[in-house]
């Protein structure tokens, strides 16, 4: 199963004069009522003015995806010219097989088919929602916004797991 995230600065589009000195607040519940199915990971105010947003969003392909994020953002008085693109790949079905595999092992023990196929059950289940929460990076990329609803993406190397030593220069 594959998620995306979206991590970008949203800045107000215009400053506190065109708003007569009280300038719009960036609420989650605003991006969620102009985002349709938006998923927001993390929504802070950034300390050079905006905010700082991590949001969730799946839509067929990633221009799609900012193009919606942008079109929200404008209509609650905000804009993004950079975003950094993530594409995170879940391990769900390798976890449901291995929690079957090993709540079949469990049941077999049993010598009861009732008793091998509730821990099957059970062991698939559990094993799926481990799988699940284990994300790795598949890919990573930076949009920059060209033009309204014109985004250059440019693919950004992939953290290599583990804690070993990285080359100069790359981050993890």
């Amino acid at each position: 199963m594959n998620l995306n995230t979206y991590r970008f600065h949203a800045s107000h589009l215009y400053n506190a004069w065109n708003y007569g000195g009280v300038l719009p607040a960036l609420t989650r519940n605003g991006l969620v009522q102009t985002v349709a199915g938006v998923g927001i990971r993390e929504l802070t105010t950034a300390p050079n003015g905006g905010y700082e947003a991590h949001v969730e969003l799946g839509r067929a392909t990633h221009h799609d995806a900012l193009t919606e994020i942008e079109t929200g953002l404008v209509q609650l008085g905000f804009y993004a010219v950079q975003v950094d693109v993530t594409e995170w790949a879940t391990a769900t079905v390798e976890g449901a097989l291995l929690g079957g595999t090993g709540g079949g092992a469990i049941g077999s023990a049993t010598k009861d088919p009732f008793g091998f196929f509730a821990a099957l059950a059970i062991g698939a289940v559990v094993g799926a929602l481990v799988g699940h929460t284990a994300q790795t990076i598949k890919a990573r990329y930076r949009a920059d916004r060209i033009a309204p609803g014109m985004w250059q993406f440019t693919q950004l190397p992939v953290p290599r797991p583990g804690f070993g030593s990285q080359p100069w220069g790359t981050q993890p």
